[in-house]
């Protein structure tokens, strides 16, 4: 199975130029980040990135409008990560509905823990947007278990105890665990947090189904030109390709 390339972009007033350069590099899918003025599980790279979307006047209308009107230009599939105050304040059904109309494939939502987002996937049976959970490694055995086994879309593994771009060290089980949920999950498990270069591409590629890559991705944008920005997902997608 090809290995799963998911960028994250900052959905502000250049995300879908940003979009169609990583569609264009072999995302598999691009995660873009819905600002937010609370965020929980983001570090500061990711957060003054959607700061400065807010005082853009970037919102949640604008990044489905955008999509909407550019949906058919993009090859890769993409997701929005968004806090469950941004999708209450604008009607869960309704925010389901727009996802759709938008071409979303799924959603992660950081801060609505497992059984409520199981309770969310049932009162919306019949949604097309796919829920993708976030497993932490200080989840039990027994819950991350019960996780793989309603998970939908991918699973993402978060990589260590901490925010987004922390420069820490993965958890030193996390090879194990990312194993232990291949052999039970449906769908493929994917790790993030802390994935920089291609050097930890290759570490985790050779036992993750894929890796997300944030806050260097964000940085990258905001200090690259557009050819040093290609040369480096380039060169994680044949890194990837590689394994």
């Amino acid at each position: 199975m090809r290995k799963l390339f998911i960028p994250y972009i900052m959905g502000d007033l250049n995300f879908i130029k940003n979009l169609k350069i990583l569609s264009e590099a072999g995302a598999d899918i691009v995660e873009i980040g819905v600002p937010f003025s609370d965020p929980v599980a983001d570090g500061p790279t990711i957060m003054n990135a959607g700061a400065k979307a807010i005082a853009e006047g970037v919102n949640v209308d604008f990044i489905f409008n955008e999509l909407i009107n550019h949906s058919h230009d993009i090859t890769s599939k993409y997701i929005l990560m968004t806090y469950y105050n941004i999708i209450s304040s604008y009607g869960e059904k309704q925010f389901l509905d727009k996802c759709v109309e938008a071409g979303v494939f799924g959603l992660i939502i950081p801060d609505l823990p497992f059984e409520l987002i199981e309770k969310f996937k049932k009162d919306f049976p019949n949604h097309k947007v796919k829920i993708i959970p976030l497993i932490a490694m200080t989840t039990s055995k027994e819950r991350m278990k019960a996780i793989a086994k309603k998970a939908e879309g991918f699973i993402y593994t978060v990589t260590m105890n901490a925010t987004t771009g922390e420069n820490g060290q993965f958890h030193p089980e996390l090879k194990n665990k990312i194993q232990m949920l291949k052999d039970i999950a449906d769908v493929p498990v994917v790790a993030g947090f802390g994935i920089r270069n291609e050097k930890h591409v290759k570490d985790i590629g050779e036992v993750a189904d894929g890796v997300v890559i944030g806050s260097e991705i964000v940085k990258r944008l905001a200090e690259n030109d557009d050819d040093q920005f290609k040369q480096y997902v380039n060169g994680i997608r044949r890194t990837l390709d590689a394994l």
